[in-house]
């Protein structure tokens, strides 16, 4: 049955009714579990992978005596897969449904890593690993996408950020392997954790591929009225919606949307969009180069600092499991505020994490060792805030046929915040003589973000019919 409460399933409406009326009307339930789960798998595998690709640099490192470089470069050479993963996502997903690049991303994934078991020096390496990065990359903006058109608007925070959150189920498989293997990870036998590392992406290729539908928006927008009925229908069924009807009313000029690359590009890059396209690439920009910044940087911190009770392994456990509430937070905190409200709030709670760090790390006493963890754990908590903001923003803020084009390049945007992220703090510790710097570049960086997200509409609006309007002005609300 329907989780939504009884007085809050809507009956059938007479006259015209919109798509994602339906979709409002059908509520949320166990079809919607079932994508969240099937389409959130692809985070799933990306958790086990990298905690697996980091766990097994030394093992790899002493097989093949690599230098400091190589060993870091075996890494970030799937960041850079990613990336393009992400940019050929958009115009797949639009082109072809939202469907094939999810399923192609658990192909790709359980290939790829399987192949790279059977590497035999560093370029053989680094070339596979790119390629599992690039699948990757491939079914993370079609599945934001598809979870956003599938669920009522009410529920998409909540849908997207646990399918986002399941990249901790990934690193709790992959722990647990490593565990298995050698607890102590001295004489890890990477090639077999490469290999049972698959293991979710096999799984989620197979039950994708039998249970998970097509999204019925990018069906109605290309014109197949049919097959978007059936979709309907399906998550009708699921959901034991009975009493509900799926006929609804095509939007003139559906079958006409242009599919070639170039016209979603231009879609998402045209004068009424430009601004908030630019806005968003720079907002997951910024959260990425944050969370994977500190990532990098925070063991180096807590070493050089004195101000914490807990040893620097204890501090990073913490910071873990603090990251799990922000997942949690973003799809409450929805209900009670916009989404644009919440990004603003959690940037500038940011910032004054940063700063907070900075400020509590270089200084003697309980206050500033206060202030230290205050910084830590905000920084870690509003993070994954604004992954689930700024993403459900991102796949809500462009029209259906540009829609996962717009949301991969929001998505790539971030993947070179990712790459960039350890290259600059060791720049600018470099030039400064300290880490200080690195996190009052991203302090600034996150104000100016507040700045620009000021002006912007960036939350969902509904029609006459009651569906979610795209949101292509950057216009003052």
């Amino acid at each position: 049955m329907v989780l939504l409460p009884a007085g809050e399933q809507r009956s059938p409406m007479k006259g015209k009714r919109s798509l994602q009326t339906v979709v409002e009307d059908i509520g949320f339930g166990p079809a919607q579990i079932v994508a969240g789960v099937l389409g959130g798998g692809i985070w799933v595998a990306d958790g086990s992978e990298l905690l697996i690709l980091g766990s097994v640099t030394r093992a790899v490192s002493d097989e093949w005596n690599l230098n400091g470089l190589q060993r870091g470069l075996v890494v970030s050479i799937v960041f850079v897969g990613i990336l393009l993963g992400n940019t050929c996502s958009g115009p797949l997903g639009d082109g072809l449904g939202r469907k094939l690049p999810i399923l192609l991303s658990y192909l790709g994934i359980a290939l790829f890593s399987v192949l790279s078991a059977s590497a035999t020096g560093f370029w053989s390496m680094s070339g596979v690993r790119m390629l599992v990065g690039f699948a990757f990359g491939l079914g993370q903006p079609a599945a934001t996408t598809l979870l956003n058109e599938v669920s009522p608007r009410r529920w998409r925070y909540m849908l997207i950020g646990q399918a986002m959150a399941l990249f901790c189920f990934g690193e709790l498989y992959a722990a647990w392997l490593i565990w298995l293997d050698d607890p102590m990870m001295k004489s890890l036998d990477w090639r077999w954790l490469c290999m049972v590392g698959a293991v979710p992406s096999i799984v989620g290729l197979v039950l994708g591929y039998l249970f998970l539908d097509e999204s019925p928006s990018y069906l109605d927008e290309n014109g197949y009225r049919e097959e978007a009925l059936t979709a309907l229908e399906s998550l009708k069924a699921r959901n034991g919606a009975v009493s509900i009807s799926c006929e609804y009313e095509t939007a003139v000029g559906v079958a006409q949307t242009p599919k070639s690359v170039r016209d979603h590009v231009v879609t998402i890059f045209s004068p009424s969009l430009l601004l908030t396209t630019i806005t968003m690439m720079y907002s997951c920009f910024m959260l990425n180069l944050v969370f994977y910044g500190s990532l990098y940087a925070f063991p180096q911190v807590f070493t050089d600092s004195n101000n914490s009770s807990h040893s620097p392994a204890m501090v990073l456990m913490i910071g873990a499991m603090v990251e799990w509430p922000g997942f949690l937070g973003a799809p409450i905190l929805e209900k009670f505020i916009t989404g644009k409200t919440m990004m603003l709030c959690s940037s500038s709670f940011c910032a004054i994490s940063l700063l907070s760090l900075v400020i509590g790390a270089n200084g003697h006493g309980t206050l500033y060792g206060m202030l230290l963890q205050f910084g830590f754990i905000g920084i870690k908590t509003t993070i994954s805030i604004l992954f689930v903001t700024a993403y459900t923003l991102a796949s809500s803020a462009f029209p259906t046929a540009a829609r996962t084009t717009g949301t991969a390049a929001c998505v790539a945007a971030g993947r070179v915040g990712g790459i960039l992220a350890p290259l600059m703090f060791e720049q600018l510790r470099y030039a400064f003589g300290g880490w200080e710097p690195f996190f009052l570049v991203l302090a600034g960086g996150y104000l100016l973000n507040f700045l620009v997200v000021c002006p912007l509409k960036l939350d969902a609006e509904e029609d006459g019919d009651g569906e979610n309007l795209p949101l292509v002005s950057s216009k003052p609300p």
